[in-house]
């Protein structure tokens, strides 16, 4: 009998020994573990990157006998990791970024490269800050590199101070001239904004001060502000915040917006640049001067007399011009940037002018059920007519007629062509909303909005 309490004893002390385990590790934070002869728990509290990883793991024999340490770095090397940055510079597929000051990603390296090839395309330029996840651990070489997984636009980074230098002191001036009053944010930070002007010209605007909680991306709002200092070069403001209101101001359906004009000379040219607008100009950049008389490189840069630089000529005016919208496309809001990628592509603009045409028009469009989108072509050019000297050898003007919708609309579909980029070429975009058509008329709509 007292065998058979020896041998029960005896399994109950190796049970323990095998399947109860040991505590070790900081009782009060950190990393614990819990071993026994088969397993090992690890509840985990390590940071990585400019996070903290707190899960829990069981490791079964033979892996609970490796060290902690050891187990932790090849955790690391399965677990993402995110870290905010600012994009310096895109070569392709490829771009490098510096992440921002206080991240630990900073103290690896001041700039890590990746390949943005199988990543959302997103619309990124140099001076951006995105937010990217990746796998694994930093790659020591210069720039470092990573495996990324994902990446984001940062807009909204009211945690932080904004990290960098907004103009360049050797180029920065006094400006009098109070530039914009409306205009929508698009970069929040913790003591300061970003802004772009609602009717939009050239410029970027910093506003210094702490922006409120009420106030997010996006909004367009009214703004008064004092100090303001501005590098011409760049086409930067920087200013101190006096108020922030709501702003009413709202896109007349009718007027003929940012139309921009691009100037490509297969060689440096002094060109002259007349406009004749049915309805009149309300609005010019560079100032219109019975016309334009500006000095164009062959990469589109832009020199008036002055010696200011400009990517383009910038108008906006009114027409009494009759919009023939008896042909184009009914468009989901959501798939408008797609479409406008591909249509402007045809319609023979540049990466770099379809993305200024979109980031301009894509926020009045994406969140429509639908737009009935219609491209003009000679109810445009005879009502804003252009005389340039020398003459272009190539002409191309892309004018959008459109209007939200709150179902499909049948209508057919327009052909869209454009000529061959030959010789000196000059190309201009813009748009319009058309109010209050009919698609029942089946005829010409006056910017007026009679049928």
């Amino acid at each position: 009998m007292k065998k058979w309490w020896i041998w029960i004893l005896a399994a109950v002390v190796l049970l323990a020994v095998l399947a109860v385990p040991v505590p070790s590790g900081p009782s009060d934070g950190g990393t614990r573990t819990y071993s026994a002869l088969t397993y090992k728990i690890v509840a985990w509290n390590e940071a990585y990157g400019n996070q903290v990883c707190e899960q829990t793991d069981i490791y079964w024999f033979p892996e609970n006998i490796r060290f902690t340490q050891e187990l932790w770095a090849e955790k690391q090397e399965q677990m993402n990791c995110r870290f905010a940055a600012t994009v310096v510079e895109i070569t392709g597929g490829n771009v490098t970024v510096e992440p921002l000051e206080g991240l630990p990603e900073r103290s690896s390296s001041d700039r890590i490269s990746f390949s943005a090839e199988n990543l959302e395309q997103l619309q990124v330029h140099p001076g951006d800050t995105v937010e990217i996840t990746y796998n694994g651990l930093i790659r020591e070489s210069y720039p470092a590199s990573i495996d990324p997984i994902s990446w984001k636009v940062c807009r909204d980074l009211r945690h932080m101070d904004y990290p960098g230098r907004w103009l360049d002191p050797e180029n920065t001036q006094p400006q009098e001239e109070n530039l914009c009053r409306d205009v929508r944010i698009t970069q929040i930070y913790a003591d300061c904004f970003f802004a772009v002007q609602v009717i939009p010209m050239p410029d970027q605007f910093k506003f210094n001060g702490v922006l409120s909680e009420q106030w997010c991306v996006g909004d367009q709002v009214q703004i008064t502000y004092e100090n303001a200092q501005a590098d011409m070069n760049q086409r930067r403001v920087e200013a101190d915040i006096v108020s922030v209101e709501e702003s009413t101001f709202e896109i007349q359906p009718g007027v003929c917006y940012k139309p921009v004009i691009y100037l490509y000379p297969e060689q440096e040219q002094k060109v002259r640049v007349r406009l004749s607008v049915s309805g009149g100009l309300t609005c010019t950049y560079p100032a219109y001067d019975n016309g334009w008389t500006v000095t164009a490189q062959p990469d589109g840069t832009l020199t008036d007399a002055a010696g200011q630089t400009y990517n383009y000529l910038y108008w906006e005016g009114l027409t009494d011009a009759a919009w023939d919208l008896t042909e184009g496309f009914c468009v989901r809001g959501a798939d408008t940037a797609e479409f406008l990628e591909t249509a402007l592509a045809k319609l023979g603009l540049s990466r770099r002018e379809a993305n200024e045409f979109i980031v301009y028009w894509l926020p009045q469009m994406q969140e429509n059920p639908y737009n009935i989108i219609s491209f003009q072509q000679q109810a445009y050019t005879q009502a804003a007519l252009l005389d340039i000297q020398p003459a272009p050898d190539t002409l191309i003007r892309v004018f959008m007629t459109w209007q939200p919708a709150q179902e499909f609309v049948q209508l057919p579909q327009q052909v869209l062509t454009a000529p061959e980029r030959t010789g000196f070429t000059v190309v201009e975009w813009g748009g319009t909303e058309v109010p209050n058509f009919s698609y029942a008329c089946k005829g010409q709509c006056h910017a007026k909005g009679s049928c």
